[in-house]
Formats: C-alpha cells, sequence, structure tokens
C-alpha cells in the first residue's frame, strides 16, 4: 500500500470512528399504509391481525414507554411485550397497559443454562437465580408465558422444555454474533435494507430445535427484538428501534387488542412472524379445512386437526412470495414458486409450518398446524 493510500485509509478510518451519536441512518424500506388499519384475521373474521415487538429491551438504551411508544405508533406497531434483563433484588418489569396508544406486557428475561428465559405478563418479582428446574415453573404460577431464546445455546434442552414458546430469530443477538469490524463495513457501504437483511438468514440452528420441540408439544414460534444496536457510524447510528421496529414484527391473531386475548393467541399458537423489510405484512394466514371448500371446518394454525380425507393445509399471503415452503417436522415436503396462495393434502401425522421466501431471504414464517 503506497503511502497517499495508507494516509487516505487512515484518514477515512478517523472520519469513521469519529462518528459519535449522529442521527439514525436511512429507515428501511416499508410499504405501511397511510394509517394503521387492524384488519381482520383472513379466513377467521372473529379474530384481528395484530403486529407486534416481542422481548424488547429498551430500559437499558436509556428509554422509557413514552419514547418506544412514539416509534412504535410510527411504525404501526399494536404491541410491544417487555423483555430488559432481570437482576437481583428488581422488582420492576415494566408498566402494564396502553402507553400513547400501544400496549405493553411486563416481562423480563433470566439468564439460564447459557440460553436465556423471557417471561411475558409477568406480575410478580422472581429471584432470577432460581434453578432451572424452578424458572418456567415460577413463570407459569403467575399465569405468565415463558418464551425460550437464544435455544442453541442453552447447556440443555431440558432447561426450556417446558417454555410455552420459542424465539427462532432475534437480531440483536445476530449483531452480536457478528464480527464487530464486518459489522462496521457493511454499514458503511451497504444501504440499511441490505445491512439489516445480512442480520436475517434463515436460523437453521433454532429452527431445527422448535421443529424438534414440536415433534412432542405444542409450541409458539416468535421473534424477539432484543435491545437496539446503535452503532455509529460516519456520524449515523445504525441498528435504532426506529429502524428496527420497520425490520420484522411477530403478529397475534386475537379477539381484541387486550393483555388477556394477546397472551391466550400467543399461548395458542395463532401467530406468525413477517420480516416487513421485504414487503408490508398485514394479514396472512395458514390453516387447515376439513370437507368441502366453503363449508368445511377450519382449524388455525397452533391448532390440532385431524388427518382424514379431505383434509387440506392452506396458506393465503397478502402478495406474491417467490417461494412458498410447507414443510412436515421440519422437512419440506411441497412448494410453489410466484405463488400468493398454496393448497397441499397431507398424508401422514406431523407438524406442519410454511415458510414464504423473497429475494433469498425469509419472508414470512408461520406457526405450525398439527395434523394427528
Amino acid at each position: 500500500m503506497t503511502i497517499v493510500a495508507r494516509a487516505t485509509l487512515l484518514a477515512l478510518l478517523t472520519l469513521v470512528l469519529a462518528g459519535a451519536a449522529g442521527c439514525s441512518a436511512p429507515l428501511p424500506t416499508t410499504q405501511l399504509p397511510p394509517t394503521r388499519l387492524v384488519a381482520p384475521a383472513l379466513e377467521f373474521p372473529e379474530l384481528r391481525d395484530y403486529r407486534g415487538i416481542v422481548n424488547c429491551r429498551f430500559r437499558a438504551a436509556g428509554m422509557d414507554e413514552s419514547q418506544v411508544a412514539d416509534l412504535a405508533r410510527t411504525a404501526q406497531i399494536d404491541f410491544v411485550t417487555v423483555g430488559d434483563i432481570a437482576r437481583p433484588g428488581e422488582t420492576d418489569y415494566g408498566i402494564g397497559g396502553f402507553t400513547s396508544d400501544i400496549l405493553f406486557i411486563p416481562g423480563a428475561t433470566f439468564k439460564l443454562g447459557g440460553g436465556e428465559i423471557v417471561g411475558v405478563n409477568l406480575r410478580q418479582p422472581i429471584d432470577p437465580l432460581r434453578p432451572a428446574s424452578e424458572l418456567i415453573g415460577a413463570i407459569h404460577d403467575q399465569g405468565a408465558l415463558a418464551i425460550a431464546a437464544n435455544p442453541a445455546s442453552f447447556k440443555s434442552p431440558g432447561d426450556y422444555a417446558l417454555a410455552d414458546a420459542m424465539e427462532v430469530y432475534n437480531q440483536n443477538s445476530a449483531f452480536v454474533a457478528t464480527s464487530p469490524t464486518a459489522l462496521f463495513w457493511r454499514a458503511m457501504f451497504f444501504q440499511t435494507d441490505h445491512f439489516l437483511l445480512d442480520l436475517a438468514p434463515r436460523p437453521d440452528a433454532n429452527l431445527a430445535l422448535y421443529d424438534t420441540m414440536t415433534a412432542g408439544a405444542r409450541v409458539t414460534l416468535v421473534a424477539g427484538m432484543g435491545g437496539p444496536d446503535n452503532m455509529a457510524v460516519m456520524g449515523s447510528k445504525v441498528g435504532t428501534f426506529e429502524q428496527l421496529f420497520l425490520f420484522y414484527t411477530t403478529h397475534l391473531l386475537a379477539r381484541e387488542r387486550g393483555v388477556d386475548a394477546l397472551m391466550d393467541a400467543m399461548h395458542r399458537g395463532h401467530a406468525y412472524v413477517s420480516f416487513d423489510i421485504l414487503g408490508y405484512v398485514g394479514q396472512f394466514v395458514f390453516y387447515a379445512q376439513s370437507g368441502a371448500a366453503k363449508t368445511g371446518a377450519k382449524t388455525m394454525m397452533g391448532e390440532e386437526v385431524r388427518l382424514a380425507d379431505g383434509l387440506a393445509l392452506k396458506t393465503e399471503l397478502p402478495d406474491k412470495a417467490d417461494r412458498i415452503v410447507v414443510l412436515k417436522d421440519g422437512a419440506e415436503i411441497a412448494s410453489a414458486d410466484d405463488a400468493e396462495d398454496f393448497e397441499f393434502a397431507p398424508q401422514s401425522a406431523g407438524a406442519y409450518r410454511v415458510e414464504a421466501w423473497r429475494r433469498g431471504h425469509l419472508w414470512i414464517v408461520s406457526n405450525p398446524v398439527y395434523v394427528r
């Protein structure tokens, strides 16, 4: 490298490293409607499709619920579950209820066996030093839900075997697991969309663990958020909540936007994940139908249905996907290209779920229909 080239590089690095707490980098591409309209769930009009952020860790970043609510409202988010790390002696897991029209659900994250258990809708403090054999039970004792986060990091699957749900993706975990140097140069040279999508490859290890769990139990699939990354690059910040709330969401199909209704939907697996950076998702459904197309009984994802002649698994997307894949117990069993809807007739029992892809990335991931 010449002296001039080296001096140029050093000057560039100096300028880059001087990027302190500047404004956010450009927002990711979105197709948000002009105003938030909560749509009826496709094929299940008694339910509504609520967009939310699960396991949001904002207090460690010096933010309060009012600040988060302002960002969530702009991103047309309906609910936020709190997930800051629980500390010994701590009793504050967030204030439940509505703040600026955003529903907050109290919760906390407990470090356990290398992984994490997120308690959702906690009402009473829990000692974060409790052993694995007691922690999930303590969460359940107060009617709360337990989510296994970073499942591949647990020392033993037994530590999260009784969890109600599993985070198959968490952007903060993906950010932390990536080389800081690689992150920095990607942020320097890539647009926000490209940078964020590089943080979201298909989470093969987590999905494999999830599919193993659903072979023996009904477990809900969600995506967690974690904390903001707030990486300074050339005077801008990358990985802010303002950007991440437009990146992906966990949807809950519930009768109303209330804590009890949303927790029931999460517990029952009436949920899916959408990476909205690939196209805004306001409605999606995966379900089973028994009998005639118009009059047959319908079974929502997350529920069980009996294997019988004429049973069909159906999915409806808000727009065309490059590819729709049906998986049985984690293995691809059917697919369609350039499709908006897909129908498949299962021939054997198993846990069936759907993945929709765009531009080589996961766009939508459903919860399973359990065919028994």
